[in-house]
Protein backbone atom coordinates (compact mmCIF):
# COMPACT_ATOMS: atom_id res chain seq x y z
CA UNK A 1 0.00 0.00 0.00
CA UNK A 2 1.42 3.29 -1.00
CA UNK A 3 1.82 6.12 1.79
CA UNK A 4 -0.27 8.67 1.96
CA UNK A 5 0.46 12.46 3.58
CA UNK A 6 -2.10 14.88 4.99
CA UNK A 7 -1.79 18.47 3.48
CA UNK A 8 -3.16 21.22 5.58
CA UNK A 9 -4.23 24.70 3.26
CA UNK A 10 -4.99 27.94 4.80
CA UNK A 11 -6.47 30.33 2.77
CA UNK A 12 -8.99 33.81 3.71
CA UNK A 13 -12.02 33.48 4.46
CA UNK A 14 -13.67 34.67 1.55
CA UNK A 15 -11.34 32.56 -0.60
CA UNK A 16 -12.63 29.95 0.94
CA UNK A 17 -16.08 30.94 0.80
CA UNK A 18 -15.71 31.30 -3.66
CA UNK A 19 -13.74 27.91 -3.49
CA UNK A 20 -17.02 26.24 -1.34
CA UNK A 21 -19.60 28.00 -4.28
CA UNK A 22 -17.15 26.60 -7.32
CA UNK A 23 -17.31 23.42 -5.92
CA UNK A 24 -20.78 22.78 -5.07
CA UNK A 25 -21.60 24.71 -8.47
CA UNK A 26 -19.05 21.67 -10.15
CA UNK A 27 -20.43 19.21 -8.07
CA UNK A 28 -16.74 17.97 -6.29
CA UNK A 29 -15.39 18.07 -2.97
CA UNK A 30 -12.63 21.34 -1.78
CA UNK A 31 -10.56 18.61 -1.19
CA UNK A 32 -10.86 17.09 -5.10
CA UNK A 33 -10.81 20.36 -6.16
CA UNK A 34 -7.61 21.24 -4.73
CA UNK A 35 -5.76 18.10 -5.69
CA UNK A 36 -6.45 18.71 -9.18
CA UNK A 37 -5.00 22.10 -9.20
CA UNK A 38 -1.95 20.32 -7.83
CA UNK A 39 -1.72 17.34 -9.97
CA UNK A 40 -2.24 19.32 -13.32
CA UNK A 41 0.27 22.04 -12.14
CA UNK A 42 2.69 18.89 -11.28
CA UNK A 43 2.35 17.41 -14.65
CA UNK A 44 5.22 18.83 -16.21
CA UNK A 45 7.59 16.90 -13.46
CA UNK A 46 5.77 13.31 -15.27
CA UNK A 47 7.55 14.70 -18.40
CA UNK A 48 11.31 15.72 -18.56
CA UNK A 49 12.04 19.20 -19.91
CA UNK A 50 14.74 20.19 -22.39
CA UNK A 51 17.15 22.69 -21.82
CA UNK A 52 19.67 24.04 -24.04
CA UNK A 53 22.94 25.78 -21.97
CA UNK A 54 24.91 27.90 -24.13
CA UNK A 55 28.31 29.40 -22.62
CA UNK A 56 32.15 28.96 -23.88
CA UNK A 57 33.05 29.23 -20.21
CA UNK A 58 33.29 25.45 -19.18
CA UNK A 59 33.29 25.70 -15.71
CA UNK A 60 29.80 27.60 -16.01
CA UNK A 61 28.41 25.15 -18.62
CA UNK A 62 29.44 22.12 -17.20
CA UNK A 63 28.47 23.39 -13.94
CA UNK A 64 25.28 24.30 -15.04
CA UNK A 65 24.60 20.82 -16.61
CA UNK A 66 25.14 19.13 -13.63
CA UNK A 67 23.02 21.13 -11.09
CA UNK A 68 20.13 20.53 -13.85
CA UNK A 69 20.54 17.03 -14.95
CA UNK A 70 18.02 15.46 -12.17
CA UNK A 71 15.61 17.78 -13.24
CA UNK A 72 16.01 18.34 -17.36
CA UNK A 73 16.79 16.91 -19.93
CA UNK A 74 20.51 19.06 -20.18
CA UNK A 75 22.20 19.90 -23.45
CA UNK A 76 25.13 22.32 -23.49
CA UNK A 77 27.40 23.79 -26.55
CA UNK A 78 30.62 25.78 -25.76
CA UNK A 79 29.55 28.39 -29.30
CA UNK A 80 26.42 30.36 -30.47
CA UNK A 81 27.30 28.43 -33.80
CA UNK A 82 26.84 25.03 -32.07
CA UNK A 83 23.75 25.87 -30.25
CA UNK A 84 22.28 26.90 -33.63
CA UNK A 85 22.93 23.63 -35.18
CA UNK A 86 21.72 22.02 -31.92
CA UNK A 87 18.24 23.61 -32.44
CA UNK A 88 18.02 22.99 -36.10
CA UNK A 89 18.29 19.26 -34.98
CA UNK A 90 16.60 19.00 -31.69
CA UNK A 91 13.38 20.69 -29.88
CA UNK A 92 14.23 22.40 -26.40
CA UNK A 93 11.63 23.84 -24.01
CA UNK A 94 14.69 27.01 -22.80
CA UNK A 95 17.13 28.07 -24.25
CA UNK A 96 20.08 29.45 -21.59
CA UNK A 97 22.36 31.57 -23.48
CA UNK A 98 25.58 33.63 -22.49
CA UNK A 99 26.07 36.78 -23.92
CA UNK A 100 29.72 36.60 -25.22
CA UNK A 101 30.26 33.56 -26.99
CA UNK A 102 32.81 32.87 -29.60
CA UNK A 103 31.50 32.84 -33.35
CA UNK A 104 28.31 34.53 -32.70
CA UNK A 105 27.21 36.30 -29.51
CA UNK A 106 24.60 35.36 -27.74
CA UNK A 107 22.27 38.08 -28.63
CA UNK A 108 22.42 36.79 -32.26
CA UNK A 109 21.75 33.47 -31.10
CA UNK A 110 19.10 34.41 -29.41
CA UNK A 111 17.58 36.35 -32.55
CA UNK A 112 18.39 33.23 -34.93
CA UNK A 113 17.11 30.96 -32.61
CA UNK A 114 13.40 32.79 -32.55
CA UNK A 115 13.63 32.58 -36.02
CA UNK A 116 14.36 28.40 -35.81
CA UNK A 117 12.31 27.90 -32.96
CA UNK A 118 9.77 30.61 -32.40
CA UNK A 119 7.96 29.09 -29.64
CA UNK A 120 11.90 28.46 -27.57
CA UNK A 121 11.50 30.35 -24.32
CA UNK A 122 15.34 32.04 -23.44
CA UNK A 123 17.19 33.58 -20.98
CA UNK A 124 20.21 35.75 -21.28
CA UNK A 125 22.89 35.83 -18.60
CA UNK A 126 25.92 38.21 -19.11
CA UNK A 127 28.81 38.94 -16.83
CA UNK A 128 29.30 42.53 -18.48
CA UNK A 129 25.81 43.75 -17.96
CA UNK A 130 24.01 47.01 -19.81
CA UNK A 131 20.77 48.47 -20.17
CA UNK A 132 20.96 48.72 -23.60
CA UNK A 133 21.66 44.97 -23.91
CA UNK A 134 18.65 44.01 -21.65
CA UNK A 135 16.48 46.48 -23.84
CA UNK A 136 17.37 44.50 -27.16
CA UNK A 137 17.33 40.93 -24.73
CA UNK A 138 13.81 41.99 -23.48
CA UNK A 139 12.30 43.03 -26.84
CA UNK A 140 13.64 39.94 -28.59
CA UNK A 141 11.78 37.81 -26.21
CA UNK A 142 14.48 36.37 -23.37
CA UNK A 143 12.15 36.19 -20.46
CA UNK A 144 14.76 36.90 -18.42
CA UNK A 145 18.03 38.80 -18.40
CA UNK A 146 20.92 37.06 -15.51
CA UNK A 147 23.69 39.00 -14.06
CA UNK A 148 26.57 36.40 -13.39
CA UNK A 149 27.59 35.17 -11.12
CA UNK A 150 24.31 33.06 -11.72
CA UNK A 151 22.44 31.32 -8.49
CA UNK A 152 21.57 27.95 -9.67
CA UNK A 153 18.49 27.84 -7.26
CA UNK A 154 17.02 31.13 -9.06
CA UNK A 155 17.70 30.12 -12.59
CA UNK A 156 15.78 26.68 -11.45
CA UNK A 157 12.80 29.20 -10.02
CA UNK A 158 13.25 30.68 -13.20
CA UNK A 159 13.38 27.60 -15.83
CA UNK A 160 10.72 25.97 -13.57
CA UNK A 161 8.04 29.50 -13.65
CA UNK A 162 8.94 29.43 -17.09
CA UNK A 163 8.53 25.95 -18.33
CA UNK A 164 4.78 26.17 -16.20
CA UNK A 165 3.89 29.39 -18.07
CA UNK A 166 4.59 27.99 -21.62
CA UNK A 167 2.82 24.79 -20.58
CA UNK A 168 -0.53 26.84 -19.20
CA UNK A 169 -0.79 28.57 -22.34
CA UNK A 170 0.38 32.00 -20.20
CA UNK A 171 3.57 33.11 -21.74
Amino acid sequence: MEKQKQVHVRMPHEVYKRLKVKCVYENTSITDYILNLILSSLSQLTEKNSVLIVDDDTIVRESLRDWFKDTYDVTTAPTGKEALELLHKQNFDVLIVDVRLPEKDGVQVLREAKEIKPQIQSIIMTAYPTVDLAVEAMKLGAVDYLIKPIDPYKLEQLIWRTIARTKSGNR
